[in-house]
């Protein structure tokens, strides 16, 4: 292989070391100065399959020699189109190492090769071994024209995605499924964990206690109301007694408030409850704040 090329610069080694490490990537031993390839490019343009593999290797060659930008320039001066030695060389990466293979044997034009290259490595691989891809298989490649052949591969092409979209769509929905599976095993095994147990049963017996609290609360508030009404009847009965004479009325009254007080009492023994009458006791969750209690109704005097 030539090496002609090669100058003493650095970088411009590192560049040609590139170059050589592509050539022998792609088998290519023949001279790497652009007007060799040029030459080699203008050549091959009119021979066969192999030769449109050389073509495009030349091609690839030239790309990486030339400055940024002169590479189309130079190809539009050797008269290709752009888009076609984008697919010589896209051809050239995929099918240079099968020039053996039983792909290639049934490509019988330049046109069907550059068709072939929307087919991925894997799809290459079954049609070699004999499979097909739709209705692409060796068989079908050697006969097919070139419009039938375009026509075949993009609904075969279009089949394969359309296929893998369902089986992504299918892995989305059973990856749904396996988390939501996961979630619910992951709530529930926390849920029957010992510290969750533990933990809603103190919940559970705080909202009983908290609930019951209330309710007493409630009923003492109501309690106390009525009380107070009792209180201010009996003031205004001795305000009567008073007002009217009436001194034995006193004696009523006393007997009367004996007699309920002594009610209470009872009651209270019958919760096995002993009340302490000469000291008051007010526990600190009945009465937190005075001012969140709902204010005693008192009766005006009669």
């Amino acid at each position: 292989m030539s090496e002609k090329l090669i100058p003493v610069n650095n970088n411009i080694n590192v560049h040609t070391q590139a170059i050589v490490g592509l050539a022998t990537q792609l088998g290519y031993d023949g001279d790497l100065s652009v007007g060799s390839l040029e030459d080699g490019i203008r050549l091959y343009q009119k021979r066969t399959i192999e030769d449109l593999l050389e073509l495009g290797k030349r091609l690839l060659l030239l790309k990486e020699q030339t400055p940024h930008g002169e590479f189309l320039s130079r190809v539009e001066l050797l008269g290709f189109d752009k888009s076609v030695a984008r697919k010589l060389m896209v051809a050239t990466l995929k099918f240079a190492k099968m020039e053996t293979s039983p792909l290639l044997k049934v490509v019988n034009s330049q046109s069907k090769l550059l068709e072939l290259i929307v087919l991925d490595d894997d799809d290459i691989d079954v049609i070699e071994q004999g499979g097909s891809i739709g209705e692409v298989s060796l068989d079908s490649i050697d006969t097919m024209s070139v419009r039938d052949l375009k026509k075949a591969l993009r609904e075969a092409k279009s089949t394969i995605e359309s296929k893998d979209q369902d089986l992504l769509a299918k892995d989305q929905i059973i990856g749904t499924k396996d988390r939501r599976n996961n979630e619910l095993l992951e709530e529930n095994t926390k849920l029957k964990s010992p510290v969750e147990i533990k933990k809603r049963a103190e919940t559970e017996e705080q909202a009983l206690e908290k609930a019951a609290l209330e309710t007493l609360n409630t009923a003492s508030i109501t309690f106390l109301n009525a009380l107070m009404r009792y209180q201010n009847e009996v003031n205004s009965v001795l305000d009567t007694a008073e007002k009217k004479g009436i001194p034995q009325l006193f004696e009523r009254v006393d007997e009367a408030v004996i007699a309920t007080y002594q009610r209470i009492a009872q009651y209270s023994q019958s919760l096995n409850v002993q009340i302490d009458f000469t000291s008051m006791v007010t526990p600190e969750w009945m009465f937190l704040q005075a001012a969140d209690l709902p204010p005693i109704e008192v009766d005006g005097e009669a």
